[in-house]
């Protein structure tokens, strides 16, 4: 195994882990690798029984580290195991790593001993971080050469894989933001079940017609950065001006969300969720599925979930918009590390099996994340799965809205984990910070950061 240059071994270990490393895990894996953690030792326990078939003594040995367990752990290890199955030339094991800040922290410590595994799930916000410190293995040509054609995948997808520098990842578990209702609630206030809020001003409406004083809210989400992009990009509005020196939102376009949310809450007909991070995410799933909200907005991951908590009908539609429809992606990447060139091609073999459209459609449909290209989405299996679940069809057909892509850009992680979820946050739970105290705080930490 080669290993890389001292240089990048102290860049790499310089690098705050909270803070470079902090941001972006903002879809599923966020609300649910708390949990799943604990099932680390029955997933590798799985894959050793996995292994008890013959492997060809002659054939690639690929490493392949994840941050999801539980059951999305049992779906990679599956598909991993179907590819083994499907040819004797290369052979993948599975490792899981924990969290995507787990994963992040073992990266580094793995580039710095040379112990790298060939591929890896990595938060998408952190790509472009890894990859200009030479980590992250240019897949350009041998995309080419495999004959992968990553122009199938979606351009809201792919704006955190290539960005004009190279091919540095692809497209896996990705998933936007979605908005959950309650339609037999929606029913009980005489709002017509077929026919969700469309813009914020129907949003506030709907949720005090459902809202009881003290006993039901009729709106909920985490404050969390990953929606407040959402209602940035719902203005037509951007995270990073221009020439990437400052926020692109320090005017209304960033006071509003702000102000309409701590408007909602003080008239009581939203409800803020307690905790932070994993615990806002289970708050408010926890609250919907229990009839204490009516209307809430997390993760189109999260379906599966909810559809199997929930005894009433659950419905899904296009976060509500302002001047227009807009969500940003989340989710995770795969990558391929650098210094194993020698395995280079075994490693392309397998990513392009994991990326192709029957697979992408199949971990779609085990899942609840969006399918990586139209191709998986047309797939005979993805459109079976959405003939029977309709509600997933609103994940996909809002992919026409990440139009207005999260900035790539190294310093976004900390932008995103510490200064705007830190500055939203106090805004949201402290009555006499406002809007404009919070945007201004963010420009003017944003500036300083990115003039360093």
């Amino acid at each position: 195994m080669k290993r890389r240059g001292a240089l990048v071994m102290s860049a790499l270990l310089m690098t705050s882990l909270l803070s470079g490393c902090g941001g972006g895990q903002s879809d599923a894996e966020k609300t649910q690798e708390a949990a799943q953690t604990q099932a680390q030792g029955e997933n590798q326990s799985q894959a050793e029984a996995g292994e008890t078939a013959a492997v060809n003594p002659d054939a690639t040995e690929v490493l392949f580290w994840i941050s999801l367990s539980g059951g999305m752990g049992e779906t990679i290890e599956e598909i991993v195991n179907n590819y083994n199955a499907s040819q004797d030339k290369v052979h993948v094991t599975v490792e899981f790593q924990g969290n995507y800040y787990d994963m992040a922290a073992k990266l580094q410590t793995a580039v710095t001993s040379g112990e790298m595994p060939h591929v890896a799930q990595l938060e998408m916000g952190r790509t472009k971080m890894f990859a200009d410190y030479g980590v992250l293995q240019d897949m350009t040509e041998l995309a080419q050469e495999t004959g992968l054609d990553t122009s199938m995948f979606f351009e809201g997808l792919m704006s955190s894989c290539d960005w004009g520098e190279g091919l540095y990842a692809l497209p896996f578990n990705r998933s936007t933001p979605m908005f959950y209702y309650n339609k037999d609630m929606f029913e009980e206030v005489g709002l017509d079940p077929e026919a969700p809020p469309q813009t914020w001003d129907e949003l506030k409406e709907y949720a005090a017609k459902l809202s009881i004083p003290d006993e039901r809210w009729g709106f909920e989400m985490p404050i969390d950065a990953w929606f407040y992009e959402a209602f940035i990009m719902q203005s037509d509005g951007r995270i990073l001006n221009e020439d990437e020196t400052d926020i692109g939102f320090n005017n209304e376009t960033g006071t509003e969300p702000l102000a309409m949310w701590k408007s909602m809450i003080s008239e009581g007909i939203m409800k803020a969720p307690p905790g932070k991070e994993y615990n806002s995410y289970e708050a408010a799933r926890s609250d919907f599925s229990a009839g204490i909200t009516g209307m809430i907005v997390t993760s189109s991951g999260d379906l599966g979930t909810l559809n199997s908590s929930c005894d009433f009908e659950v419905g899904t539609a296009f976060l509500p918009k302002n001047t227009r429809f807009g969500v940003p992606t989340g989710g995770a990447n795969v990558v391929m590390m650098a210094g194993l060139e020698e395995d280079s091609a075994a490693t392309m073999d397998f990513l392009k099996y994991l990326t192709s459209p029957e697979v992408a459609a199949y971990w779609a449909t085990k899942t609840g994340y969006v399918p990586s290209s139209q191709a998986a989405a047309d797939t005979d299996v993805y459109q079976e799965y959405i003939s029977a679940n309709g509600n997933a069809k609103t994940a996909l057909e809002q992919m026409q809205y990440t139009d207005i892509p999260r900035p790539i850009n190294e310093d976004y992680p900390q932008i995103h984990s510490e200064i705007m979820m830190t500055e939203i946050q106090r805004c949201i739970e402290e009555p006499s910070y406002t809007p404009e105290q919070a945007v201004t705080a963010i420009s003017e930490q944003t500036k300083a950061l990115l003039a360093k």
